[in-house]
């Protein structure tokens, strides 16, 4: 079954929220877990995690030169997706903060 156009946009930003495939699996029962998580954009933090430390984990036993860089070039990558949400999130927590102290 096809995710709608709109409930992928809920999806992708719910995972950039910090929610994981399981929670939106939670959440449209509809849909089975496999089927969310090819047809989402991106990857929960929890992945991204899971992502880095499997490559980081890989370095170790690559051969070559060439195969380290890509691994650490792939990791590098998802750190920094990681801190742009993470500091996305910070900013969105001090906002509401903000706002519901000034009340």
């Amino acid at each position: 079954m096809a995710i709608s156009k709109h409930e992928l946009e809920v999806m992708n930003d719910l995972l950039s929220k910090g929610k994981t495939i399981a929670d939106l699996v939670k959440k449209y029962h509809q849909y089975d877990y496999w089927e969310i998580y090819w047809q989402v954009s991106d990857y929960s933090f929890l992945g991204k995690k899971r992502t880095i430390t499997n490559r980081l984990k890989k370095l170790v036993s690559t051969k070559t030169q060439a195969e380290r860089q890509e691994l650490a070039a792939e990791a590098q990558t998802l750190l920094d997706e990681l801190y742009a949400q993470l500091k996305s999130n910070s900013a969105k927590l001090i906002e509401i903060d903000r706002v519901l102290r000034a009340k």
